[in-house]
């Protein structure tokens, strides 16, 4: 699975001069299928922004970020099955 380090949206989200950013996938990088890796947050969505207008242009993607190869990278959510686990809590001797 490809990991990107940008989250722009698709180019047939952006609107007629909007100036589309474009990103490729690091060629170095790839996850192997089947292993797991930490989200740092909720999935976002992909978005962009205009210098020249301002605007802010939101895609219908969403993307996790996660840590990999000890980098933050991207991931599509709908590439990867998310699981929920209980948190880490240590406990203390008594």
């Amino acid at each position: 699975m490809a990991v990107y380090g940008p989250s722009y949206p698709d180019l047939s989200e952006y609107p007629a001069g909007f100036g589309a950013s474009t990103q490729a996938p690091p060629s170095m990088y790839t996850v192997p299928a089947g292993q797991s890796y930490v989200a740092t947050s909720q999935p976002a969505a992909t978005d962009d922004y205009s210098p020249s207008s301002g605007a802010v242009l939101i895609g219908a993607k969403k993307m996790y970020t996660i840590q990999y190869n000890h980098r933050l990278v991207l991931v599509y959510a709908a590439d990867v099955s998310a699981t929920k686990v209980a948190p880490y809590r240590e406990h203390s001797a008594r």
